[in-house]
């Protein structure tokens, strides 16, 4: 028979451990009635997903969505007396993830011993860092210790990471806007080969042929980012599904500058007909000032290789309405009769034509994109966004940073580099997108003012809500934009899920 004394004790290792399970983390069962003490691991991240890795044995120990908005936040627990690697998934579940290895300083792997049990560990924010393809989190928990690196990538998130694989035994046609320094434009071919070099050969800048650039020493982050270790301003977003990169950096001539790679293969048709049809595009110019340089957007009608400009808007309001005849090659190699400066370069799918040129003296880069059916809804996932601005010598800049939009198309950026620096980002500052069969506008009144600071970024210099206009591709991974930034600057913007 249990006696008062009895009873007072059962129920006080009850409350105990009632407590101690309140508390998150603390013991828990592994299956067989053995005790596993555990640790609760909490934080928030940008993007969907928190994963955690036993490093020991490559497998996951769990995976938890992150949940709210725009802040979304996790919480797991997992066993002490163990070694972690971490993990931030974006877009998860779609055709367009990425994940970042979560790294403190140079360490990736993280010891958790048994003095954590029952401790709640928190990381904070953790952010992708564009500048590593990397994630950081916010705060350095004094009970997780430093165990070094680990490159290898688990298996199950072996169909989220990029690595020099993808692009190796590669071809890429590339097009390059400067818009400071030796201002023009750039075209060639940029190859990988079997080791992961880089080639770029074919160089045509400004109408001048080049020599080509051999033994590139590329790097290639799990998130997808490229990156070279020999120029530290270059930084670059491979889409997910590897026909499309971007990039931003500081052309040798000490100007910003943006690179549009598409990579390259199939058969085009040399009588024209994969240009038939109805086409958006975006443009950006590059002259000395704010009065020379500019933006204009449109629609363009293509039969064969005869087009008209149907529609067109610049930062002056409406402009000329033209007719062009375009050639194009079997490789996809887009000509056009009367200038001799025009060359563009076909998506492998059809959809999307890249195009540099020398109008009036002027260097030009065009993008343009056959019409699609894109909705805001399309908008809501993780973006990488790389910029580049003409204009007034001081509004000329490239900046890259990372945002989401929700299905509401509401943008919160996380990140922001330009070429002078970190941009400061005001998480709590959003902007709100609609998009109605593929054009992309701003929520709002029109005509106010965004941002703020230094930058050619979607928020650095300023943004004239008004004068934005945007435009998706058809498998709906890019959106591309043009706006007056309020300060003489016209930023051009390419996002890539």
């Amino acid at each position: 028979m249990t006696g008062r004394r009895g009873i007072i004790g059962i129920v006080t290792v009850l409350l105990f451990g009632m407590a101690l399970a309140a508390c998150g983390g603390g013991t828990t069962s592994d299956g067989t009635g053995i005790g596993v003490k555990s640790a609760t691991i909490q934080g928030s991240v940008p993007g969907t997903a928190f994963v955690a890795v036993d490093n020991d044995t490559n497998l996951e120990v769990g995976r938890v969505t992150a949940t709210g908005t725009p802040t979304k936040t996790f919480s797991m627990d997992v066993p002490t007396g163990k070694n972690y690697r971490f993990y931030v998934m974006e877009n998860e579940g779609t055709g367009n993830s990425r994940v970042y290895p979560m790294y403190i300083g140079t360490s990736n792997v993280f010891g958790l011993d048994n003095t954590a049990d029952g401790q709640v560990i928190s990381f904070g924010m953790i952010s992708p860092d564009m500048t590593t393809g990397k994630a950081t989190p916010g705060n350095t928990p004094a009970l997780m210790m430093s165990r070094g690196a680990n490159a290898m990538v688990p298996s199950s998130l072996g169909g989220s990471a990029f690595s020099m694989d993808n692009v190796k035994g590669t071809s890429w046609g590339y097009n390059t806007m400067m818009t400071s320094g030796t201002m023009g434009w750039e075209h060639g071919t940029l190859s990988f080969d079997n080791n992961g070099l880089g080639h770029m050969s074919g160089i045509v800048r400004n109408g001048i042929s080049l020599s080509s650039r051999d033994g590139i020493p590329y790097t290639m982050s799990l998130s997808g980012m490229l990156l070279n270790p020999g120029d530290n301003t270059f930084q670059s977003a491979v889409s997910r599904d590897m026909s499309v990169m971007v990039a931003t950096f500081t052309d040798n001539t000490f100007g910003p500058a943006m690179m549009i790679a598409q990579k390259r293969g199939g058969t085009f048709a040399t009588d024209g007909s994969d240009m038939t049809g109805t086409w958006r595009f975006q443009r950006l110019t590059a002259g000395s000032d704010n009065i020379t340089s500019g933006w204009a957007y449109g629609t363009m009608q293509f039969t064969f290789g005869s087009a008209s400009i149907t529609s067109i808007t610049t930062n002056n309001g409406p402009g000329t309405i033209g007719n062009f005849a375009f050639s194009m090659n079997d490789n996809g190699i887009m000509t056009e009769a009367v200038d001799a400066s025009f060359h563009g370069v076909m998506s492998m799918d059809k959809s999307m034509i890249v195009a540099t040129d020398n109008s009036g003296g002027i260097p030009e880069l065009w993008v343009m994109m056959k019409t699609t059916t894109g909705t805001t809804a399309d908008m809501a996932g993780d973006w990488v966004m790389h910029s580049v601005s003409s204009g007034n010598p001081g509004s000329r800049d490239w900046a890259y940073g990372h945002s989401v939009v929700d299905a509401g198309g509401t943008s919160t950026f996380t990140q922001m580099m330009g070429s002078g620096g970190p941009v400061p980002v005001d998480n709590t500052t959003q902007m709100t997108f609609q998009m109605n069969g593929g054009v992309m506008t701003m929520g709002g009144a029109g005509g106010g003012m965004m941002g703020g600071g230094t930058g050619g970024g979607m928020m650095g210099g300023g943004l004239e809500t008004s004068t934005f206009h945007g435009i998706m591709n058809g498998a709906k991974n890019l959106m591309v934009s043009t706006y007056t930034d309020g300060t003489g600057g016209y930023p051009f913007s390419i996002q890539v899920k």
